[in-house]
């Protein structure tokens, strides 16, 4: 699609052009370079001045062969630029086929995208959102990759929202969006290995216990406060005179009470702390190898259990798994924690139990095959050295000046603009810095599986723009360079005009849950409008039955509906005494609306309220228009609820829609339409007086 001319100073890595087509910031834009070659590029800014919008561009290059080259040369000005295809951006930016498939480039329909599981295990992951904006649902989605390509995972869940993975998506505002993301509903019941502690224990779920067995330095570790020096000596004296290298939390106590000093009673107490939490066993605990299993996920649910023996267990767990990955005693293999900043602090804003293991990990993990994922929706409160280490980062909207701070600062290529764009991606849009070379908006994909966490819609972005305005506009895919090759002789004039409808987004409580539909209702005439073949089309006559009586209006419609019938069968169907049915017919007949054929009754009305349905516009409207003249509606809004009679919608959100076409004045004298959306020609509005009327 035709998006502009470039103009003004050039260079091989940059150049300006004027903005002709609707075009957003971090878009991917291709033209051609003097050598002919196509160059993709990406809009840096979009900058309006009185009536012109012009946007910079950054030369990301072409490819030639296996390789990314620069052009050599500076653009030529006026030459046209274009909205980039899928199959040059797969090429150029070297994106896969496979892995983690985590959604669709934002802007396209097809091109998915996904992510190295060996790029994570390698490098760390970090997703960043704020609360509400969807940093759970990503990650289940990510969860549900791994889990489909077999990598295995061990995730701290402290509020229970990833138990229902094990359930496949019913949601019925969600279903209907899938076949976009070309996926259906699975549960991973089979997968999941849900672990508890015996305070929140459920049905369907292990009791979680941690080794028992403890060095001397797991011990102070996992103390929630530190030992005086004189508590210290006595504990180092306890294991110095014993020839063990672990000790249970009794074989200790009993170590400590052969000391012959009277602070020894200062020490029971604090291993009598840790003992009551009844984490430990010395039988029955969770072993490393039975945590991570290829194929499998662990889900160490914390939920309602209080945050310092939620350190405690993060702290054993990281601990334990970490050495027996670098004893290779266990898969390579994901640990993921949730409210990561709870688990590892910023300086500054306390110290847990967990935190020196986790930057361990962070700093040493991707040697020894064990990756790291944090999630927060507060980059500023998690330490900044984990952090820095997660060189795959996926953001959602943040707009926290801090926690920008913290990200600017801990994260390798965020720029001012990009930082910008963070504060205002829509729900279910995502960053992903560090896949590849250039920071990729995704369009996350409908989870499989049903989502426990805070209850955010993905869907919601898909309708936004609709909600925000009474009066919406359908922008043309096809512009004018577009439609100028669709004339079939020489043209003399362009005008661009925005024909008026009713758009009415209706919803239906149904036995499988909530179901929308979009009711298109053309302002000039009344009917009912949808798409068929790439055309719109109306349904004709509809209007004559509006005003009927209920039962004149009930006989109309089923005849519409079902086709012809005879007379016995249309009383018994909507049970009408033959007297009655029989007036109700005559005076239809009168009216046109309808007529017999041989002994059977049939409608007039040309409408297929299937049609209706199934060939909605699905092309969603925004809040603004391109540039042409918009017609006034000549139909008064006093006909909708007249409409929404026949469909009887729970709950309906009224809006006035225009809808593009391009009227090209022919050198003959001849007028041709063509519709701004589909590019294919309209003969309805071509056959009516309207385009006469048009005429300047």
């Amino acid at each position: 699609m035709l998006v502009g001319r470039i103009i003004g100073k050039t260079s091989p890595e940059s150049y300006m052009f004027e903005v002709t087509g609707i075009i957003r910031k971090m878009d991917f834009v291709a033209t051609k370079d003097p050598e002919r070659h196509w160059v993709l590029g990406r809009i840096d800014d979009i900058i309006q001045q009185e009536t012109q919008t012009t946007a910079t561009v950054s030369v990301i290059g072409y490819a030639d062969k296996d390789a990314v080259k620069m052009p050599r040369m500076p653009f030529k000005p006026n030459t046209f630029v274009y909205k980039a295809d899928d199959g040059l951006i797969k090429r150029v930016l070297g994106l896969k086929n496979n892995g983690l498939y985590v959604g669709l480039l934002d802007g396209s329909e097809k091109l998915k995208v996904y992510m190295d599981p060996k790029l994570l295990m390698t490098k760390h992951l970090a997703i960043l959102a704020k609360s509400g904006f969807g940093k759970s649902y990503l990650a289940g989605t990510i969860l549900e990759e791994f889990m489909e390509n077999e990598i295995p995972a061990v995730v701290i869940d402290p509020h229970g929202e990833y138990l229902t993975l094990r359930n496949p998506n019913k949601k019925q505002d969600e279903l209907k969006y899938m076949p976009l993301f070309e996926i259906t509903p699975k549960g991973y019941a089979k997968e999941i290995e849900l672990y508890c502690l015996d305070k929140n224990l459920t049905e369907g779920a292990r009791r979680l216990k941690l080794r028992g067995k403890l060095t001397h330095q797991e011990i102070l570790d996992m103390l929630p406060f530190k030992l005086s020096p004189t508590q210290l000596s006595i504990i180092y004296t306890a294991v110095s005179d014993s020839e063990k290298q672990e000790y249970t939390l009794d074989e200790l106590k009993r170590e400590v009470m052969k000391n012959k000093s009277p602070s020894k009673w200062t020490v029971i107490p604090v291993l009598d702390l840790l003992k009551s939490t009844g984490l430990f066993d010395t039988f029955g605990y969770a072993n490393p190898w039975d945590l991570v299993k290829k194929g499998k996920i662990s889900i160490i649910n914390l939920k309602g259990i209080e945050p310092d023996i939620q350190q405690l267990v993060v702290y054993k767990l990281a601990k334990d798994l970490f050495h027996a990955r670098k004893m290779n005693r266990i898969p390579p293999f994901m640990f993921i924690i949730e409210e990561a900043h709870n688990f590892a602090p910023e300086r500054g804003f306390g110290e847990a139990i967990s935190s020196r293991i986790i930057r361990t990990i962070a700093s040493e993990g991707r040697k020894f095959g064990m990756g790291l994922g944090v999630i927060t929706q507060r980059p500023a409160r998690i330490d900044k050295n984990v952090l820095s280490q997660c060189t795959t980062q996926i953001f959602l909207r943040v707009t926290n000046p801090n926690d920008l701070k913290s990200i600017s600062e801990s994260v390798e290529g965020i720029t001012k603009g990009l930082e910008s764009q963070i504060k205002i991606l829509p729900v279910g849009t995502a960053c992903v810095v560090g896949l590849i070379e250039q920071p990729l908006l995704v369009n996350v994909r409908i989870k499989r599986s049903e989502h426990g966490g805070t209850p955010v819609s993905l869907t919601e972005k898909f309708k936004e723009q609709q909600e925000d305005a009474d009066t919406v506009y359908f922008y043309p895919k096809f512009l004018e360079e577009d439609v100028k090759k669709v004339a079939t002789k020489d043209i003399e004039k362009i005008k661009l005009i925005y024909y008026p409808l009713y758009m009415m987004k209706c919803k239906f409580d149904t036995q499988e849950g909530e179901k929308v539909d979009n009711i298109f209702v053309d302002g000039f005439n009344g009917e009912l409008v949808y798409l068929n073949n790439n055309n719109l089309e109306r349904t004709d006559g509809l209007t004559k039955v509006l005003d009927l009586g209920m039962k004149e209006k009930a006989v109309s419609l089923f005849l519409t509906t079902y086709g012809n019938a005879d007379f016995p069968t249309i009383a018994k169907r909507l049970k009408i005494k033959d007297d009655e049915l029989m007036n109700i017919l005559t005076v239809l007949k009168k009216k046109g609306i309808i007529s017999m054929d041989g002994m059977l009754f049939k409608s007039n009305i040309k409408a297929n309220f299937e049609d209706i349905i199934d060939k909605q516009i699905n092309e969603q409207p925004v809040s603004y228009k391109y540039a042409g003249d918009v017609l006034s509606h000549k139909i008064k809004k006093d006909i909708l609820p007249k409409i929404l009679d026949i469909f009887n919608p729970d709950a309906v959100d009224k809006k006035a829609a225009f809808y593009p076409f391009w009227i090209l004045y022919l050198a003959d004298g001849t007028i041709e339409v063509v519709d701004g959306l589909t590019g294919e020609k309209d003969e309805y509005l071509k056959s009516t007086n309207l385009i006469d009327s048009l005429k300047d």
